[in-house]
């Protein structure tokens, strides 16, 4: 029983370390997607107008929702956890996709 609680903690802190780690890449790809936004007053098409390379295997997702506005999205790092997405609307995280 004790091994089985351990690994439990152990997925769940490696889980988490990653999730923060790509959290934190996604924020300085927020960072570089305003600063874009501030100079040229619009919102990239994709994420190579700002020297970052999209790759399909992510972590971090950039979509262009309309003129002024964006999601970046970070996939769970297992199929327990929810993507995480900042919607530039609100400035913020959030678990999951919005509904309809």
């Amino acid at each position: 029983m004790k091994t089985y609680k351990f690994l439990i903690a152990l997925f769940s802190i490696t889980i988490l370390s990653c999730t923060s780690k790509n959290i934190k890449e996604a924020n300085q790809i927020i960072n570089k997607i305003e600063n874009y936004r501030k100079i040229k007053h619009k919102i990239p098409n994709n994420l190579d107008a700002i020297g970052v390379q999209e790759t399909e295997e992510g972590p971090v997702y950039y979509k262009k929702i309309d003129s002024s506005n964006y999601i970046i999205w970070i996939q769970a790092e297992s199929s327990i956890g929810e993507s995480k997405i900042y919607y530039s609307d609100t400035q913020k995280w959030e678990d999951g996709f919005r509904k309809k």
